[in-house]
């Protein structure tokens, strides 16, 4: 685990380097090597499912997907969150399919991090994991009786139809600095962007309405019929051990050490010093990290070490670490949610028509 989290951070500084010396010119190059292959077979990928070489799948029931272009955190499964809650509210029965991965090192397959934050935020939902979305969108509807999916993370898995497919941009690295994996962080080329429904820029509080207006146009350039929204991931409070919360405002001034295992870490520590909040330290995992004792221990450890008033961690580590009660530092937890700033009628009215479509059909 150690290497592999060396590795990743190596990769991770070697990507985002913009001027890089001769041994980091030298990685990049063999990076790129690499590029060329996978992007091959991703626009090959592309040209049989767009001439309907490769199959679909179409559910009876309407589906919704949030997805990226990049590989990393976007804010997919706030995003998410916010769909199901919206959803059901106009009496609909949404169901959620996720990709599953390994929560624990016993090679058994069940939910991530992810997939248990959702299940922890919605429990009345039914949550179906399987790394074939295509499976997990027919259980929901034979097994659980939905009539509405929401894939998790879908934009790739072109084997299932969708009826609204929304692609979220991080407006911190909308464009995974250019390139295709590994060379950068672009799970296909920019030009698949005409494949979506609409683009929602996230975390767009967290840049410049300048750097805005660049990604908008830069978006534009691709498709210019591309409809457009922002949304930013509101902090609604510190969450504590025994269902405790504190507002956001009590944390101006006090001393945090901070550790995460999120695609995007930056975006954590913009968000708490925008909050006023004096961060004594940071540690960082790779994304969909699993925790071992001596980690989690060697964190607290830390944070009483620099005085700190309190650790503080996102919701998806929090569901893997525990509450850690009895630690010599309270540990604290950030919780955020999506909200839609910009183009937010667009978006509801495209969920609007699919839900008036489903009850119309249902005779409610």
């Amino acid at each position: 685990m150690a290497a592999r989290q060396r590795l990743e951070s190596w990769w991770r500084r070697t990507v985002a380097e913009e001027k890089p010396g001769p041994l980091g010119a030298l990685a990049q190059g063999a990076l790129l090597a690499g590029t060329l292959p996978f992007e091959a077979v991703t626009r090959l990928r592309d040209y049989f499912y767009r001439w309907e070489i490769l199959p679909t799948l179409r559910l009876p029931v309407p589906v919704v997907s949030f997805g990226n272009l990049t590989a990393g955190g976007t804010g997919k499964t706030p995003a998410v969150i916010w769909c199901a809650e919206y959803l059901c509210a106009k009496g609909l029965k949404a169901g959620i399919a996720s990709r599953g991965y390994n929560p624990d090192a016993s090679g058994e397959t069940g939910p991530n991090d992810e997939a248990q934050l959702i299940e922890e935020r919605l429990a009345d939902v039914p949550h179906v994991w399987n790394a074939d979305r295509a499976q997990a969108g027919k259980a929901l509807v034979k097994e659980h009786h939905c009539n509405v999916v929401i894939l998790d993370d879908g934009f790739q898995h072109r084997r299932l139809h969708r009826t609204l497919d929304f692609v979220l941009v991080d407006a911190l690295n909308p464009f995974g600095y250019g390139y295709m994996l590994p060379r950068g962080l672009l799970r296909e080329p920019l030009s698949a962007i005409d494949r979506a429904t609409g683009i929602i820029i996230t975390r767009s509080n967290l840049v410049s309405r300048d750097e805005l207006v660049k990604i908008r146009q830069r978006i534009w350039q691709i498709d210019e019929n591309i409809k457009l929204a922002e949304a930013i991931h509101k902090p609604v409070g510190l969450f504590k051990a025994g269902d405790a919360r504190e507002e956001v405002e009590t944390l101006k001034g006090r001393k945090a050490y901070v550790f995460c295992g999120v695609g995007n870490p930056h975006s954590l520590m913009i968000m708490l010093s925008n909050l006023g909040v004096e961060i004594t330290g940071i540690k960082s995992f790779p994304d969909h990290h699993v925790y071992t004792e001596e980690e989690i221990d060697g964190i607290f450890d830390e944070a009483a070490s620099r005085r700190s008033d309190l650790v503080i961690t996102t919701q998806k580590d929090r569901v893997k670490t525990g509450w850690r009660e009895g630690s010599r530092v309270p540990l604290g937890e950030l919780r955020v949610e999506f909200e839609l700033v910009r183009g937010r009628e667009a978006v509801e009215a495209a969920l609007d028509f699919l839900a008036a479509g489903v009850l119309g059909s249902n005779g409610a």
